[in-house]
């Protein structure tokens, strides 16, 4: 009897669980529920896959490229024509105190060693740029980058004018008169012409200090290698190959009085802030989208930014291949799976390691 009734209860008790749950719904409708139809969509970024990177399309886009080398000579020229005009407003007094050049031996070979370094690097990040398989967005990128701290230098270098850092360094006499535009046109044709190098007897005009052009030229040879290099255990002596030439650099052209202490460091940031804020945007899709969420377009190149990377589907993929016309790397990928005893492919794709 205690059994039965006890079952009894238990079935009824069960009817009324099953009224109650029939009567509140687990499950809300989207019409008794607002506040979940009326909730903003969530978007994650989610890394892509290396299956995924390869159906990407990343297009070269060479206009673009070319307009990027348009500023970067646009902001090239900025820079010598605010040297052709600081060169007049050079103070003629003693070296202003530095901890580091006051306290280090002065060697003036230092100079030519820097800009020599700086040739060696160049070549490191030019063969980096030359074997990726997007080198024309890597072109543009390195271009307009380069234009916009051509731009700065020749502003910061302008406004604040430095007494020279080297008394032994020969600059070229200053006007008694006021430049006239000629004037101004042939020394920027001799500083074009040098390259901006010392070593070559083209740069005799002073005040190009705040900040240095050395400086930052090693520090983005630097950042391209390490971007756009493979990051595995095998090219970690290529990385620090690349470091040890940009710090020796600097090094060297402290050592040879060539510019102050303050003038490196602020090429450091500026160069590194630049570089590291275009790529974290270039790499970021939300970052590329106006809006109150996004505060990078208050940048004023942020507009070009967006046209320039408008049609690159995400992060460019560390991938590699010879810098020649398709029907000759086809040759090339034949030959391979000819003599190479298996499938050859022609592009050299990075595993992390």
């Amino acid at each position: 009897m205690s059994y039965g009734a006890a079952g009894g209860g238990s079935r009824r008790s069960s009817r009324e669980v099953l009224d109650s749950n029939s009567q509140t719904p687990l499950l809300e409708s989207s019409s008794e529920s607002p506040s979940l139809s009326t909730s903003p969509d969530v978007k994650i970024d989610i890394p892509l896959t290396q299956e995924l990177e390869q159906e990407l399309v990343f297009p070269d886009e060479p206009l673009k490229t070319v307009f990027s080398f348009l500023f970067l000579i646009f902001g090239f020229l900025v820079t010598t024509f605010s040297l052709a005009l600081t060169h007049e407003r050079v103070p003629d007094y003693d070296p202003l105190p530095d901890i580091v050049l006051d306290n280090t031996t002065y060697h003036q070979w230092g100079l030519k060693a820097s800009e020599i370094i700086i040739i060696l690097s160049i070549v490191l990040a030019f063969i980096t740029v030359i074997l990726h398989t997007h080198r024309m967005i890597v072109i543009r990128r390195v271009f307009f980058i380069l234009g916009l701290l051509y731009m700065y230098r020749g502003l910061t270098m302008f406004v604040t004018v430095l007494p020279i850092s080297d008394k032994n360094y020969e600059c070229a006499p200053k006007l008694n008169h006021t430049i006239t535009f000629l004037e101004l046109i042939s020394r920027v044709a001799t500083i074009v012409s040098g390259g901006g190098l010392s070593m070559n007897g083209k740069q005799i005009y002073c005040g190009d200090f705040i900040f240095s052009g050395h400086t930052m030229v090693l520090m983005m040879t630097f950042f391209v290698v390490r971007e756009y290099s493979p990051r595995t255990k095998k090219f970690l002596v290529f990385h620090m190959l690349s470091l040890v030439l940009s710090v020796t650099g600097v090094s060297m052209l402290l050592v040879s009085r060539g510019h102050y202490s303050i003038d490196c460091l602020v090429a450091y940031w500026v160069t590194s802030r630049v570089w590291w804020t275009y790529h974290t945007m270039a790499n970021t899709k939300h970052l590329q989208l106006s809006g109150s969420h996004n505060h990078m377009d208050n940048i004023w190149w942020w507009y070009v930014f967006r046209y320039a990377e408008s049609n690159v589907p995400g992060e460019v993929p560390r991938r590699y291949s010879l810098p020649l016309p398709k029907r000759m790397r086809e040759g090339v990928t034949r030959w391979r799976a000819r003599w190479g005893g298996g499938a050859g492919h022609h592009r050299l794709e990075e595993t992390e390691e």
